[in-house]
């Protein structure tokens, strides 16, 4: 029976880049030439190799069967195909003169190339360029066909390259497949005994026997120095010297540059092992065409998990940095075979096909799929890299984040697709950062750093960030006339009443934030929404108002700006002669909560937060609050705490819902309200408000009790704003309990 081994790589992790990539080379490499068997899972932070090689069969099959895939790239200047390239000419010709077997695919590529290039003295550009690679696909040998097709697609307009592989197998000046084989000749000893034998061939006879033996002595310290490599690369178990060798965006520790190292700049160093196992590893990413369904529509390049840049869910991200696109690259925990990963691999595509494409998906769109739909196949994470420019104009790979992928949908994350619409024409508005304001480039990051933190965690606390964000953001346009009119960018709309119950937590400022945003009323601007910005609120349509109205909110204070909402209310309710301004709401306030906002102190001790309190307001103001149930989070017991003023007590009877008071099982009683109460409270006129307040029930029929009810005067806007939050019907019968005789039910009775 044959026994399984399993080998943790500590060499192979999934942070940085080259030891990402190095894994899935090795994994691919021993399924196609040592273990058609094996399988390969991340665990922790380590890859793990289940194979019934051991470790030590493991490394020897590298350093002595391993057969390298034919990497080659013709349409590149310094590639070793063109004159000018002597040197790379030169490690090209070493590397198929090397007598081994295993490197007959690599001098089959070569040749093919060559014939590819011709008689070229130039490496091609544009069409001439495109009609080499097209050449290429028709003459490569098979084996080579898998590199092809991760370094470029070819389009029926264009020739697409993939992130990962630079510009088709280059980054610049820097050619991965040179580099490639410069590095297989340092470590491969097939590569290495023919460079020792290279070193005798002009040796006078007379210093044959020196030179002989000082060589071999190299030659063994570089064999010795290749293994420890390969080891340090795999297991992780040694510490390897790093060859002074240029790494490209694979590694950018050792890139090098500025401040790499001591002094003003630094080389770069790499393991070559990690390097050339890395470069397998790209091998499993290939890329394809595929073809819009839509009538007409053009082809275009696919790449495996690879999406349009996005600057979101990093600290040091900035709107002007240069990014060329982004990976978010698959962690399993299950063992799987190559096959099976590479199917993983194929399906993985996201369109990547330029900036304004609207198919392309951006990293942002990304952790949004995976944070709703999850993942098959026991893709448990994802590693998320991006390639953006940083040591002059070099790109490298720089690993963001880990986004772990939800075992089941999260519910919270779904709710972001009723602000789709709205969020993609905010980003179609702000899309030329040079030209739109920062306030409002600011507005919709945030906006998208919230939901990306929310597909990310699936916690409430993220979806409350989510919803301030929004409540923030429409904030700045609705104050923008000249802005949401150029972009013809609609109000916010569509929000269902499940944000509520999902962001609730529970807190004072919550309470009090939800019924204020739930006040609807009957008319276009009785929704407490139309007094935050100037919209009209009918039905389910929410639209853009020029006309003065109820827009009162400003850059004040909340309980400024709440006591000249109800003004406001009040003053419309007596030109429209009713009964009553409009301050009903779909959800209501517990009587502890207005407690809390009157002394500016909860149950628990803690100061209460204004701010949290309008942001709040603002995010749920934008619920459609007239479709919305008048369900919602009931109190079972009506509780009236000690520290509510009684001064409240007597003016709220003034503002309830409808004017309506029920007393037990009689009749409601209307209220009319008084119009001079809250300009008196603003003006810190208190007992005057309270004192036109009482006459006010008593003309009802209700008799206030015979007491002076005491109120900071001070504070009267602030108990003009807390007289505007809805509070059921059964608190407002304990407020009457409070301030009116109870002898009056009886006198009530016999009406």
């Amino acid at each position: 029976m044959t026994t399984t081994n399993t080998i943790t790589l500590e060499g192979c992790q999934p942070a940085p880049l080259i030891h990402y990539l190095k894994a899935l080379g090795v994994l691919r490499l021993v399924a196609e030439q040592l273990d058609p068997q094996a399988r390969g899972a991340w665990r922790g932070r380590a890859f793990v190799l289940s194979t019934t090689a051991s470790a030590d069969e493991l490394a020897f099959f590298f350093l002595e069967k391993y057969c390298p895939s034919p990497i080659v790239a013709p349409w590149n200047g310094g590639s070793g195909f063109y004159p000018q390239d002597k040197n790379q000419r030169a490690m090209m010709n070493a590397l198929c003169d090397a007598p081994a077997a295993r490197f007959d695919d690599y001098r089959a590529a070569v040749a093919a190339a060559r014939e590819v290039v011709g008689a070229r003295t130039q490496q091609p550009k544009d069409e001439e360029k495109a009609e080499l690679l097209r050449h290429a696909r028709r003459v490569f040998p098979d084996e080579a066909l898998k590199w092809l097709d991760a370094a470029f697609v070819l389009g029926d307009d264009k020739t697409d390259y993939p992130p990962l592989l630079g510009s088709g197998g280059n980054d610049g000046r820097l050619d991965f497949t040179i580099n490639f084989v410069a590095r297989l000749l340092s470590v491969l000893p097939e590569a290495i005994e023919r460079n020792s034998q290279e070193q005798l061939r002009d040796v006078p006879e007379a210093k044959a026997g020196k030179v002989k033996g000082k060589v071999a002595r190299q030659t063994r310290a570089q064999l010795q120095e290749s293994e420890t490599r390969l080891r340090a690369a795999l297991f992780g178990d040694s510490v390897a010297t790093l060859e002074k060798a240029a790494v490209g965006q694979f590694y950018p520790a050792g890139a090098g540059g500025a401040n790499a190292t001591q002094g003003v700049s630094g080389e770069s160093y790499v393991n070559p092992w990690d390097f050339i196992l890395a470069i397998e590893g790209t091998l499993m990413l290939a890329s394809a065409t595929v073809r819009q369904l839509a009538a007409g529509a053009r082809s275009r390049a696919s790449f495996p998990f690879t999406a349009r840049n996005s600057t979101i869910g990093y600290g040091t991200a900035t709107e002007s940095e240069k990014m060329r696109a982004e990976m978010w690259l698959p962690l399993w925990s299950r063992p799987t075979s190559y096959h099976e990963i590479a199917q993983v691999f194929g399906e993985g595509r996201v369109q990547f096909s330029g900036s304004h494409r609207q198919s392309a998906r951006t990293g942002f769109d990304f952790a949004r799929a995976v944070a709703e739909l999850g993942v098959d196949r026991g893709i448990e994470a994802f590693q998320r890299y991006a390639f953006i420019e940083r040591n002059g104009q070099a790109n490298l790979a720089l690993p963001l984040s880990r986004f772990e992928v939800p075992k089941s949908e999260r519910p919270r994350a779904a709710l972001v697709h009723e602000v789709d619409y709205w969020l993609e024409r905010l980003r179609r508005a702000t899309s030329d950062a040079k030209r739109t304001p920062p306030r409002f480039l600011r507005a919709r990051k945030r906006v998208e750093e919230a939901i990306f933190n929310l597909c990310a965690s699936g916690q409430a606390e993220h979806l409350r960030e989510t919803l301030i964000a929004l409540g923030a953001a429409e904030a700045e346009v609705a104050a923008s006339p000249r802005f949401r009119d150029e972009h013809n960018l609609p109000p916010l709309a569509g929000l269902g009443e499940a944000w509520a119950e999902a962001c609730d937590d529970g807190t004072d400022e919550f309470s009090i934030a939800l019924a204020l945003a739930s006040i609807t009323g009957d008319g276009k601007r009785d929704a407490m929404r139309s007094s935050l910005e100037p919209v009209t609120v009918e039905k389910t349509k929410v639209a853009w108002t020029n006309r003065e109205g109820s827009a009162v909110w400003g850059t004040s204070t909340l309980e400024e700006n709440l006591a000249s909402v109800i003004n406001r209310r009040s003053i419309d309710a007596r030109v429209n002669t009713l009964t009553h301004p409009a301050v009903a709401g779909r959800r209501r306030a517990s009587l502890t909560a207005v407690a809390a906002f009157l002394t500016r102190k909860s149950d628990n001790s803690y100061m209460t937060d204004d701010a949290y309190i309008e942001d709040l307001l603002r995010g749920l103001a934008l619920i459609d609050w007239k479709r919305a149930s008048r369900a919602g989070r009931t109190h079972s017991a009506i509780t009236v705490p000690a520290a509510l003023p009684r001064a409240y007590a007597l003016l709220k009877l003034l503002f309830l819902r409808d004017g309506e008071l029920r007393r037990g099982s009689l009749k409601p009683i209307i209220i009319k309200h008084e119009p001079r109460v809250i300009p008196l409270l603003r003006a810190t006129r208190v007992d005057e408000a309270i004192e036109i307040a009482a006459r006010r029930l008593r003309a009802t029929g209700l008799a206030p009790l015979d007491q002076h009810f005491h109120f900071n005067p001070e504070d009267g806007t602030r108990l003009a704003a807390a007289l505007l939050v809805p509070v059921e019907s059964r608190a407002a019968s304990a407020l009457a309990r409070l301030v009116l005789r109870e002898e009056e039910d009886e006198s009530l009775a016999r009406l």
